[in-house]
């Protein structure tokens, strides 16, 4: 083997090891973000008030399934000139089967209790992820204007050296200070910034310990065939608790259609009058005269259209909500992953070259100062990208449906 041909080897060897070990912190990252979701997500007050609500509808279905009316006893003994005794049985029927509408009704609304579980649960993930990704971009943005305060100061500091050795004028001076002040402006903003993104993240997690992993994770492109969208809108939590709800709308109807109609009762009477037994049947029914009970069936019919109406909306709105997160997301990743490319290995190198270029008086205070605060704004517009990405995506991960597999261990744990 040649030497040239070993160095091809050493080097493809070394690229094969960074490649893997990169592989392995993505992995890495992923698995700790997704432990530290779901820890939170699960432990959420308002995803434990969902779940108490799903145990609620459960008893709901119970107690919807039983019977409507209970029989009713009735013994009576009278002492005249004839003594008498009699025992009655009463049953009352459901003829309108309200018993199975009303079965029908906290069916469905057990299912949409069911799916606002989980629709909660992914939308506390969503404002987590938010939360956390604002967390660390008012973070980076902090120590770039901790670096700039410390880079201003010492242009500052310089410029009076030389200011007193000759080598400066006033106003150049006047403008190192002037920049000095901004930079201090701007560290004050990021530090408020970053403490309003922390307060928010310990409000989310209900902790000040809480430990903050890194999104040092792989961003997929979004799937944007416009022929899956209606399917993923309709399979969306949010879409089928609506839909769960516009059946429980429909049962409804029916149990108001069912109290409407008529619940005859049916009686048994068997006694003795002195030495003379009595048998008694009895059939009544309630006379539908002063109130038919049709407005409240057709309350709960305008109820119904009120439901299918609003999950028409619905969708609407999940569907444009979908493809604008959608887009949204994409352009930021692009946006983002164009600067990878090109800008962010160089600005640290521009902004010690411009340093050095100062010191020894190839270019101006003046210049010096602009294309410094240039290589520091973008650095910083650079950031705040990164931070649109990382919520676009979590924003896109909810509309999509795609946050359920960050949810995944969570819901392995509750099948166990």
């Amino acid at each position: 083997m040649t030497v040239t041909s070993c160095i091809k080897y050493g080097l493809l060897c070394i690229a094969a090891t960074l490649s893997t070990g990169a592989i392995a912190g993505t992995a890495n990252a992923s698995a700790e973000l997704k432990r530290w979701l779901n820890h939170y997500v699960g432990n959420h007050p308002s995803v434990l008030a969902a779940q108490s609500a799903v145990d609620s509808a459960g008893y709901q279905l119970v107690a919807a399934d039983k019977a409507l009316f209970n029989p009713e006893l009735e013994l009576d003994a009278e002492t005249a000139e004839t003594d008498s005794a009699y025992v009655g049985l009463s049953q009352t029927i459901d003829w309108g089967d309200i018993r199975g509408a009303r079965t029908e009704r906290a069916t469905s609304e057990k299912s949409a209790a069911q799916l606002a579980f989980e629709s909660t649960r992914r939308d506390i993930a969503t404002q987590l992820l938010a939360a956390l990704a604002d967390f660390h971009t008012t973070e980076a943005l902090k120590t770039l204007a901790e670096q700039g305060n410390e880079l201003m100061q010492r242009s500052a500091r310089l410029a009076k050296q030389r200011f007193d050795a000759g080598d400066l004028g006033q106003v150049e001076v006047d403008l190192a200070n002037l920049s000095y002040a901004q930079a201090r402006f701007k560290l004050a903003d990021a530090i408020s910034a970053h403490a309003r993104a922390e307060q928010n993240l310990i409000a989310l997690t209900g902790s000040s310990s809480v430990s903050r992993p890194e999104l040092s994770i792989t961003f997929p492109a979004p799937d944007r065939d416009p022929g899956k969208v209606d399917k993923t809108v309709q399979q969306l939590p949010q879409m089928q608790e609506i839909i769960a709800r516009v059946h429980a709308a429909q049962a409804q109807v029916k149990v108001r259609v069912g109290e409407k109609a008529s619940k005859p009762t049916l009686a048994f009477r068997a006694g003795k009058e002195e030495q003379d037994t009595l048998l008694g049947v009895s059939f009544s029914v309630p006379l539908k005269v002063r109130n038919n009970f049709q407005a409240e069936v057709d309350a709960a019919n305008a109820q119904m259209i009120q439901a299918e109406k609003e999950s028409i909306d619905a969708y609407r709105r999940l569907k444009s909500r979908l493809e604008i997160a959608a887009v949204s997301y994409e352009l930021s990743r692009e946006a983002w992953q164009a600067w990878q490319r090109s800008g962010e290995g160089t600005l640290g190198e521009q902004i010690k070259l411009l340093e050095r270029l100062w010191k020894a008086g190839e270019i101006n205070t003046t210049d010096y100062l602009i294309q410094l605060t240039q290589a520091l704004n973008t650095k910083a517009s650079a950031l705040e990208q990164r931070g649109r990405m990382w919520t676009d995506w979590s924003e896109w991960l909810l509309a999509s449906g795609q946050i359920e597999q960050w949810l995944a261990m969570q819901a392995q744990d509750q099948k166990q």
